[in-house]
């Protein structure tokens, strides 16, 4: 009698993508293993690319685009430059997921055939190579979003997600997806799939979440330009790790819609997708490409606002977060948050100490939506797959276990988004009242504020302290990263401090300059609801008066 094949362990599953991924990569691009910690450097010195390669990856999209259509590069030779170096990041980092060298650059022969024989740009994005976090549906490949359950179950052309149309229309290369956290609901990067996403300034530290994936592979410049999502700081945590520049913005500017959730249905705090880059120019390009292609006649969701051009005043005013009352920054976050003040100050602009509405209380609120369905979607998926919990989500199992027999109702909800709207008019009169200490009698322009309290955290030591970012996403604000230092022992040693705390007690207990050593410090900057474009410009304002101070 024939036997029935035993179905495969969730570890057996996992080895089978990784090396299923692996084996994408040409021999000739491998590269030997190595123990350095930081490993920034290494794409450009380990001999897989050559020195026009190097001198690609080195570029700014926006130039990339723009030598393209003079015909000084192809879309091909870019692609290629761009495939070596992120296979050289994945092998130093963990970054990647799916590996989509051989359509990538079959797609980029095709675009520089039509471009020689029309003259005709495909898009903004003509050519550019794009890389996409791992909720992204796109064809032929998976969107397993860390869970062993959503392995081996390649989308289909009709399956896309929005997003990736977009960047197809705007003559983007996909090229590849990026690793996240499992259901995209942790600070830091790994599950039970692909395994963990390490920061590539120093390997000893996160990369961030949940677009960890996306920040390690764009800080080892292995993408010109990275999409990710955010939803409680998913984008920001990861940008600030690595030193990229990244928007947030408010729901309804760019397409969300087709994209994979680990929370699916959960639409009191919408996820909203966003550019991650090491170059601002980039971001901007991106955001315009996708406004201009009118995301609204795609998704319902969309708001119809074309891209503006804005003009900011030229004498400008701050508000500046040192301390969220609940976590205080670690000591090179608190030099960086006070070196900004000072080049502002010093390019003639006013920056005033403020603290944000209760924190805790929209920290509080985030938490309460997330595990509103009581931890059920999440432990089911992860049943699905006969996996361990991860470490990250074990708030969402205690809640789960907990309300077994008590089960959240619709009720509950509507108190939640009853205390969530209440907040957000308190929150918004308080920036309001800001008019009186600004002395240009407008509220602030913006606030500058840590992203996290950490440059970059150790392996899983993060404590979920998403409070930084998390009002933020409560508001449904638009805010930027942008990079200001990285950690160096001389200046950033411990001080004495008492915590007020056990998160706190955590985090401070644990920080040593000397552990995150070369750590990108990065803080954030946020606008009102729907000001990508103010955001953008005042980010500008802000990185050339930290240039300038550097001088």
């Amino acid at each position: 009698m024939a036997t029935t094949p035993s179905k495969p362990t969730w570890d057996q599953v996992a080895a089978a993508k990784v090396a299923a991924r692996d084996a994408l990569i040409p021999q000739e691009w491998k590269i030997p293993p190595t123990d350095a910690i930081n490993v920034i450097d290494v794409p450009k010195t380990c001999g897989v690319l050559s020195p026009a390669e190097v001198e690609i990856t080195e570029t700014e999209g926006p130039v990339l685009v723009e030598k393209m259509l003079k015909g000084e590069l192809k879309s091909y030779d870019v692609t290629l430059a761009f495939c070596k170096r992120a296979a050289v990041a994945c092998q130093l980092t963990n970054c990647l997921t799916e590996i989509l060298f051989d359509a990538a650059l079959a797609n980029a022969k095709e675009i520089d055939e039509q471009y020689a024989k029309t003259q005709t740009p495909l898009g903004p994005l003509h050519g550019l190579p794009v890389s996409l976090k791992d909720n992204f549906y796109i064809e032929g490949v998976d969107t397993t979003v860390g869970f062993v359950a959503w392995a081996n179950d390649p989308a289909t052309k009709e399956r896309e997600s929005e997003m990736t149309k977009i960047m197809r229309q705007s003559g983007a290369v996909l090229f590849c997806k990026t690793n996240v956290p499992t259901a995209m609901m942790i600070a830091e990067t790994y599950n039970n799939v692909w395994g963990y996403t390490t920061n590539p300034y120093n390997r000893k530290l996160s990369s961030g979440g949940s677009s960890g994936g996306e920040s390690a592979l764009l800080a080892l410049k292995g993408s010109p330009l990275g999409v990710g999502t955010d939803i409680g700081g998913s984008i920001r945590i990861p940008a600030s790790f690595c030193g990229l520049y990244a928007l947030k913005p408010s729901f309804g500017r760019f397409a969300t819609y087709g994209a994979r959730s680990g929370l699916p249905g959960q639409e009191a705090v919408r996820s909203i997708n966003g550019p991650m880059s090491t170059s601002l120019a980039a971001i901007e390009l991106w955001s315009k490409a996708v406004v201009d292609k009118e995301p609204w006649k795609y998704d319902p969701n969309m708001i119809p606002i074309p891209w503006r051009d804005v003009t900011v005043p030229e004498k400008l005013c701050f508000g500046l977060i040192m301390d969220n009352g609940m976590v205080k920054p670690t000591p090179p976050v608190t030099r960086c948050l006070l070196e900004t003040k000072a080049a502002l100050e010093a390019a003639g602009h006013k920056v005033v100490e403020w603290s944000a509405y209760k924190h805790e209380e929209g920290h509080s609120l985030l938490n309460r939506f997330f595990t509103g369905d009581g931890g059920v979607k999440i432990t089911k998926f992860i049943a699905d797959g006969d996996e361990p919990y991860p470490e990250g989500l074990k708030a969402y199992k205690e809640r789960h276990d907990s309300l077994k027999s008590n089960p959240p109702l619709v009720g509950a909800l509507w108190d939640m988004q009853t205390d969530r709207t209440s907040y957000c008019k308190k929150a918004l009169d308080h920036w309001l009242q800001s008019k009186e200490v600004t002395g240009t009698g407008r509220p602030f322009d913006a606030i500058i504020s840590p992203a996290t309290p950490h440059s970059a955290c150790p392996k899983m030591a993060f404590s979920n302290h998403v409070a930084y970012t998390s009002i933020w996403n409560i508001m449904d604000y638009s805010a930027t990263i942008f990079p200001v230092s990285k950690v160096d022992p001389k200046v950033d040693a411990k001080t004495e401090y008492s915590p007020r705390n056990e998160t706190e007690k955590k985090i401070w207990d644990r920080y040593d300059a000397e552990e995150v050593v070369g750590a990108p410090v990065s803080l954030q900057l946020i606008c009102q609801k729907l000001e990508e474009e103010k955001a953008l410009k005042l980010t500008a304002v802000v990185a050339e008066a930290i240039k300038a101070a550097k001088k």
